[in-house]
């Protein structure tokens, strides 16, 4: 039996890992997202440059991936939605929204209450049983 626990135990630290490291990502990404939405300064081109590479500088669809395969179905499910309020978030910049037009503030929002509804996903998932 000590076997069985000790395994749970390095699956679980292993998916509170792979999830700690696609919510860097995630977080990361977005900031440079924000960022670009922040930079009036530069022109519209510029802005959808930097808000385009943001997600894969920071490899987020390659943690994601990871993650969907150690994760519940719920928490996979979760990541995506995270992911794809992110491009939502990101679309909105490249279409040239700063950070206070309502687009970006809808986006922004979206993607904040998806990462919140996936960490309590991970929470859950990584809970001891």
């Amino acid at each position: 039996m000590s076997w069985r626990r000790d395994t749970r135990e390095r699956d679980r630290e292993t998916l509170r890992t792979v999830g700690a490291q696609f919510l860097e990502a995630l977080t990361e990404a977005r900031d440079a997202i924000s960022d670009a939405s922040r930079s009036e300064h530069l022109p519209m081109a510029e802005r959808a440059q930097l808000a385009r590479a943001s997600t894969s500088a920071q490899g987020v669809h390659a943690k994601q991936y990871q993650l969907e395969l150690l994760a519940t179905p719920e928490v996979a499910e979760s990541a995506r939605d995270a992911s794809y309020c992110l491009l939502l978030y990101r679309d909105a910049v490249v279409a040239g929204h700063l950070r206070d037009d309502p687009e970006c503030t809808q986006a922004r929002r979206a993607f904040r209450e998806a990462r919140q509804k996936l960490m309590t996903a991970m929470r859950s998932s990584l809970a001891p049983r």
